[in-house]
């Protein structure tokens, strides 16, 4: 678990922390999601396509904010994320489950995740939290407060999640935060829309473009490409994600 996170609140919420986590710094925050029970028409499988931008600022005790635009696309069996420079991630499902996409852009490299190895990797997945933010089995536990004044319906919602204190201003329609707040003994993590579409305009950074000459790895194979520069620097991505154990676990 990032030393950036919030403490553990169980298994799939630290995932879920991590997956939001993996964002900021070349990848401190991440989350997570369940394979088996997004295969055919899994929770989330209602949610509006649309394309979305966040100012998202974490705030360490002691140390300086950082700040970062992330961007996510949303449709049925598609679903991309831009968490700032350098970190490019295109998550798909099917029959079979959900599958990722890591684009190692600088590198020109693509780890391919199939939703074998993810289960493999006791990766719990959620395909309604990676499409909005915020796992919806999680709303009924906060309680809801008068929203304030702005144009359309906004849900504020507000409680603790383990140790963690949650300020959500959440939009029915779009199934999304407007602003989220996560705070704990480590620091806050907060997301602020700053931009929705139907489609993402034409102006935005397009998530999963140019590939085509890209070099491809299974991350089965990462046991046999220990000592790629390009394998060790995503086996570090899963480390800081909760994926995989590091040398002190």
């Amino acid at each position: 678990m990032p030393a950036d996170l919030p403490p553990r609140l169980g298994r799939r919420a630290a995932l879920a922390a991590a997956w939001l986590a993996a964002g900021l710094t070349a990848s401190p925050w991440a989350w997570g999601n369940d394979a088996a029970a997004a295969a055919a028409d899994p929770p989330g499988s209602s949610l509006p396509a649309l394309a979305a931008q966040f100012r998202v600022t974490l705030s360490r005790p002691g140390q300086a904010c950082q700040t970062q635009t992330w961007q996510i696309t949303r449709s049925h069996s598609l679903i991309t994320w831009l968490k700032g420079p350098g970190t490019e991630e295109l998550w798909r499902r099917d029959r079979s489950g959900i599958r990722l996409e890591r684009v190692m852009r600088s590198d020109r490299h693509v780890i391919e995740y199939s939703a074998g190895e993810l289960r493999a990797l006791d990766v719990v997945l959620d395909w309604g939290a990676l499409a909005t933010l915020f796992p919806a089995d999680q709303l009924k536990g906060l309680r809801p407060l008068a929203s304030p004044a702005r144009a359309g319906p906004v849900l504020h919602l507000r409680g603790h999640i383990g140790q963690e204190q949650v300020d959500l201003l959440w939009d029915p329609a779009a199934q999304l935060p407007v602003r989220l707040a996560r705070s704990g003994p480590q620091g806050q993590v907060l997301f602020e829309r700053i931009a929705l579409h139907v489609q993402a305009p034409a102006a935005w950074p397009q998530a999963g473009a140019g590939l085509d000459d890209f070099q491809r790895v299974d991350a089965s194979d990462f046991g046999d490409m220990a000592y790629n520069p390009v394998v060790r620097k995503a086996h570090a991505l899963d480390q800081r994600a909760g994926w995989r154990r590091t040398h002190a676990d």
